[in-house]
């Protein structure tokens, strides 16, 4: 049973770190102008690799005539797709475990795991018809949220194992910050879905300055056709379609949703910082203070450095941190049914 255990929490902390690399792998796929690498899904040019030689490239080039083929876009794209095959196999083996656990274990066992499964399922489908689709807003960023759902519910999973960061004493302290605690995780949850949003209509580059856009602190903006969620089918998404007005109101609206993180959970970091002390939360308010700091820092240079590669892989990197830190504080706030009594 032990045995079982502990290649349980193993695998859990894989998929973890699989997940954040499928998720810097995407950034830099999208950041790369590479998510139209492969034409088709799942393969390439009708290959299970990419064309790299002369022979193999006239090959693609007669499997879809009117693609400008790029070797070095399509291995980009196939090796994203590579470690999203690879993370898909490692879930499925925890949920297997999982369900030889079912009979000893909580929820987190076995019901978290399938769950991740029906996930990594849709993510395939997103995949798919991202690809088909011609890079829809829409399906990019919901592709983008789902590898931020995997990867929050895997990470759920290996500290409900309470091998690291466990719950602290019930307290009066503790039981205010849970909704405070819940509050930042929908916060941080929107704002990533902002910047899903940003990144999906190539809006980032629509105030190339700092504070101010376009040199106003309030420039024209068309929210209506920037928050259009759905457009007709056929159009090629590569590159953005909206107008300046309309992507200006997609980037502000990510400026301002970053100011109110910063507001909310900076404030909260500071609140744990100077009110848990005696709780051992202080080391998690000064995580997750240090990690938002570094993120509207790295949102800043994403724009004075007119969306520098490893700035932007940088910017996805971090989010994924903030959101595991605000995941790790409602975490420690929040013991399980049988270890919850009254101090």
């Amino acid at each position: 049973m032990n045995d079982k255990l502990n290649l349980f929490f193993r695998l859990a902390l894989v998929a973890v770190f699989l997940t954040y690399g499928v998720i810097l792998l995407g950034a830099y796929t999208r950041i790369e102008n590479a998510g139209l690498g492969c034409p088709d899904w799942p393969g390439c040019y009708g290959r299970v690799f990419a064309p790299t030689t002369p022979a193999q490239i006239e090959q693609a080039q007669r499997y879809a005539p009117r693609a400008d083929i790029s070797p070095s876009k399509a291995w980009k794209e196939m090796i994203h797709r590579y470690a999203a095959g690879l993370l898909s196999l490692v879930i499925l083996a925890l949920a297997i475990v999982g369900m030889q656990l079912q009979r000893r274990s909580h929820y987190a066992r076995y019901l978290l795991p399938l769950l991740a499964v029906v996930l990594v399922i849709f993510q395939a489908t997103l995949g798919m018809l991202t690809v088909r689709w011609k890079l829809n807003p829409l399906i990019v960023m919901g592709h983008l949220l789902g590898a931020f759902t995997i990867l929050a519910l895997l990470w759920w999973i290996a500290l409900r194992e309470r091998r690291f960061f466990r719950p602290v004493p019930v307290s009066p302290l503790t039981r205010r910050l849970r909704w405070a605690a819940l509050v930042a995780l929908v916060i941080v949850t929107v704002q990533i879905a902002l910047g899903g949003w940003t990144s999906a209509n190539y809006a980032g580059l629509a105030c190339p300055d700092f504070p101010t856009c376009q040199g106003q602190w309030w420039p024209h903006m068309n929210f209506t056709d920037g928050f259009t969620l759905w457009h007709k089918l056929g159009i090629n998404y590569d590159g953005g379609v909206l107008s300046l007005a309309a992507a200006a109101a997609v980037q502000m609206a990510h400026r301002i949703g970053a100011l109110v993180t910063l507001l909310y959970v900076g404030g909260l970091s500071l609140y744990v910082i100077a009110a848990g002390k005696t709780h051992h939360l202080c080391r998690y308010g000064l995580a997750l203070l240090i990690i938002l700091l570094v993120q509207v820092t790295l949102g800043v240079l994403n724009v004075l450095t007119h969306l520098t590669v490893p700035i932007v892989v940088a910017h996805n990197g971090v989010a994924a941190l903030l959101l595991l830190a605000v995941i790790t504080l409602n975490h420690v706030v929040r013991p399980g049914a049988h270890e919850e009594t009254t101090p």
